[in-house]
């Protein structure tokens, strides 16, 4: 009598519980020393057995069809570790008995080819799918809800951690995911971006190589930019970005062989996607039109089936400065804007602490990954040519963050200074934007004009939507019809 044990777990969970892989094989062994079955095969497999699509459940079948005059039983501890699908349970039962071999269960004894052992055998089946089909209603539930609160609950991607059920930057693979992004947006090839990184020390959880396809998932994958997505549902992750909007953008666009996007904010044109055109409501755009001699600054609408307005930066945004000088708040109107109150002002020194925090952060990794690229160009991983090329991008990019942390004590003061001026119930509105740089004008305007301004060829900003500033120049003229004037004219 021979006989082939089949042994199963499918979680951890289970590993460390009464299935684990040796109790199962103590049980099974156990049984056939009593029975007085030799033990041809032993099986382990770690698939779950919601389908039979097993490579060691596949194995021990086939070992039994060749060797089916050799074996007389299949031994399992119980049905569940044979499969949790009533179907692949019958069909397995019918395969074996048609090759002429019995199945046991240890803890199902009544199991045989009797009406009341086919009864037992379903009835057990039956129990055990409705158990894990019940297991997976919960999961699926508990995965959704734990979507849509933004958490994600799979084995955290390459640059992040897992730590106590949420993502966290990995300090070592985060700065190199970012500098792949990097590479590819300006214009290094996947192949040459994956190669570099290889060689500053990007490496997988378990210290492999990152293969070429894992790597083109990672510049597409939108956790990057702080979004989960699941099929077409995208939410916003609870965990910080590692790259920009615009960098991810920008990679996307080269992958698809396209140019990069246009950025969004322009130090050239800060109005632009503030100001909105008055006939179709979107948004102006702005750019440099090369003319027959020069270039010319200018803003206009984009869409084709309004294109309303073409006016050139100087006329735009000086119209918009010559209404700032006309507007001097005092404390009283500043009170009536809820952007530009002491209330918002907290809460917008709390986004200036954390840039602040996160620029940190991108200075040491950049600083990291300088030190990187030397270990790896002293060990011979690096070429000169790709040495000199990252040290450029590193020095670039530490450039660039430490002009945004300038940026952000020069918005810090200069917010704290208009504070201050409306405290003492004077403000030049027209001098703030003067000596401010293009993120700095983008504050002023939202901040008193949340809604966003709208712009006509003919009337300027003058229109009955751009109500706070009619509201703002009728108390103008008011003030300066007086001046001047005797009583009762």
């Amino acid at each position: 009598m021979a006989a082939v044990a089949y042994i199963r777990v499918s979680t951890d969970k289970q590993a460390k519980q009464s299935h684990n892989l040796p109790n199962q094989q103590a049980k099974v062994r156990g049984h056939c020393d009593r029975v007085g079955f030799s033990i041809m095969r032993e099986f382990i497999d770690t698939e779950s057995a919601r389908t039979d699509d097993r490579p060691a459940f596949q194995e021990m079948l086939t070992f039994c069809r060749k060797n089916h005059g050799k074996v007389s039983h299949v031994v399992v501890a119980d049905l569940s570790r044979l499969a949790r699908n009533v179907v692949d349970q019958g069909t397995t039962i019918a395969e074996l008995q048609r090759l002429g071999i019995a199945l046991v269960s240890v803890d199902e004894p009544i199991l045989d080819a009797t009406a009341a052992g086919r009864l037992s055998a379903n009835m057990i089946g039956a129990m055990n799918q409705f158990f894990s089909d019940s297991l997976s209603e919960r999961i699926r539930y508990r995965m959704r809800a734990g979507f849509e609160a933004g958490r994600y609950l799979r084995a955290a991607p390459i640059g992040y951690m897992n730590v106590e059920k949420a993502l966290v930057r990995d300090p070592d693979r985060a700065p190199l995911v970012k500098k792949a992004f990097e590479l590819v947006a300006s214009g290094s090839s996947m192949a040459a971006a994956m190669s570099l990184t290889f060689a500053l020390g990007l490496r997988t959880r378990r210290g492999n190589q990152v293969s070429k396809q894992s790597f083109a998932r990672m510049l597409q994958n939108p956790i990057y930019i702080g979004w989960l997505a699941s099929g077409d549902d995208r939410v916003k992750g609870a965990h910080e970005p590692l790259i920009s909007d615009a960098l991810f953008q920008s990679v996307q666009e080269r992958l698809n062989g396209k140019s990069s996007p246009h950025k969004t904010l322009n130090q050239d044109f800060p109005l632009r996607g503030i100001v909105r055109c008055e006939k179709c409501d979107k948004p102006l755009t702005a750019g440099w039109v090369k003319g027959r001699k020069e270039r010319y600054a200018r803003y206009w609408c984009w869409n084709k089936e309004c294109r309303a307005v073409g006016v050139s930066r100087e006329t735009l945004e000086g119209q918009f400065v010559s209404i700032l000088e006309r507007i001097q708040p005092d404390a009283d109107l500043l009170g009536q804007l809820p952007e530009v109150a002491a209330r918002e002002w907290e809460s917008r020194k709390g986004r200036i602490a954390k840039d602040a925090e996160m620029l940190s952060k991108r200075l040491a990794e950049q600083r990291t990954l300088n030190q990187k690229a030397i270990r790896a160009r002293l060990d011979g991983e690096l070429t000169e040519e790709d040495f000199t090329t990252l040290k450029r991008g590193v020095a670039e990019e530490i450039f660039q963050i430490e002009a945004a942390i300038t940026a952000l004590d020069s918005e810090r003061s200069t917010m704290q200074d208009m504070m201050q001026q409306a405290k003492l119930q004077v403000i030049n509105l027209a001098e703030t934007w003067k000596h401010s740089n293009a993120e700095q004008r983008q504050e002023m305007v939202r901040a008193f004009f949340p809604v966003g301004i709208w712009y006509s060829q003919q009337m300027t900003y003058f229109k009955p939507r751009n109500s706070k500033i009619l509201q703002l120049f009728a108390n103008y003229l008011q003030d300066e019809s007086l001046v001047g004037v005797p009583d009762g004219i």
